[in-house]
């Protein structure tokens, strides 16, 4: 039992002691509180900035991504294109030295 049971304590310690210890607990702890504070309000503000900063990057690599696969389509069709025309070239050419032969 810690002495809330209705019997009375009394302190050996003068008033004059103990009253500025307890007050200065108080304050201490007090200090303490108020410094969580700022530092969970502080660390929450970050995660908030590095939250929304991570989601602005993952936007900028999906649409670089999806700008990367439009651009080996073309450049696959550009390939194929210039392949086909290269072919035509080449038999246009051997048409022009088969009639320059004749």
């Amino acid at each position: 039992m810690d002495g809330a049971t209705g019997s009375s304590q009394t302190f050996r310690t003068p008033s004059r002691i103990l009253i500025p210890k307890l007050v200065g607990s108080r304050d201490g702890w007090k200090f303490k509180a108020n410094e969580r504070k700022k530092k969970l309000k502080a660390a929450r503000i970050r995660i908030r900035d590095l939250e929304i900063s991570r989601d602005g990057w993952k936007q900028k690599t999906g649409d670089t991504d999806m700008r990367v696969v439009e651009l080996e389509c073309q450049l696959a069709q550009a390939q194929q294109e210039s392949a086909t025309l290269r072919d035509e070239n080449q038999q246009l050419r051997d048409e022009v030295k088969k009639s320059s032969r004749c």
